[in-house]
C-alpha cells in the first residue's frame, strides 16, 4: 500500500499526463496551476456562498405547500424569490 506522499506524487503525475502540462515549462505549469486553484477556489466559496440559498428555494418549490406551510404568504414569497434569481 502506498503512503500518502506516493499518493500525492502519484495523482499529480496522473494530472500533469491527463492535462498534458507535463511537456510545458516549469514557469508555464506554475502559471496554469495557479489558474487550476484559483478557479477550484471561486467554485468551492461560490457553493459555499450561493448554493445553500438556491437548493432551499428550488426545494420550496418543487415540495407541495402542505410540507412546510400552506399559508399563501410562502408561495409569493416563493414566487418572488424565483423571479429574482
Amino acid at each position: 500500500m502506498m503512503n500518502l506522499k506516493q499518493l500525492a506524487s502519484h495523482a499529480y503525475r496522473q494530472y500533469e499526463l491527463v492535462t498534458c502540462i507535463n511537456m510545458l515549462e516549469p514557469w508555464e505549469k506554475k502559471l496554469i496551476n495557479g489558474f487550476f486553484l484559483i478557479m477550484l477556489c471561486l467554485v468551492i466559496f461560490s457553493s459555499f456562498m450561493y448554493l445553500p440559498d438556491y437548493l432551499q428555494t428550488l426545494l420550496q418549490f418543487v415540495t407541495p405547500p402542505t410540507w412546510y406551510n400552506s399559508s399563501p404568504e410562502s408561495a409569493a414569497y416563493v414566487a418572488q424569490k424565483m423571479a429574482r434569481s
